[in-house]
């Protein structure tokens, strides 16, 4: 059997690797859309081939833009 500590630091772990996870995805989706965008000419074309608002694709690549590192 486990300690509490033991429980609690393993569940800070994994929250590091989930939150982790999750960046690494919402990057790759970004891109995925940013080579939607390139590939069908405008935002509302990707939107319309994925089915969603053209505001999330907006979204997703304006936050990937703004994390992304400027050029020097």
């Amino acid at each position: 059997m486990t300690t509490w500590k033991e429980r609690h630091d393993q569940a800070v772990e994994d929250q590091k690797k989930a939150q982790t996870a999750y960046q690494l995805a919402t990057a790759a989706r970004a891109q995925a859309l940013l080579d939607g965008v390139a590939e069908l000419g405008t935002q509302a074309e990707v939107a319309r081939a994925l089915g969603i608002e053209r505001s999330s694709v907006n979204q997703a690549i304006k936050a990937h833009q703004k994390k992304a590192p400027k050029p020097a």
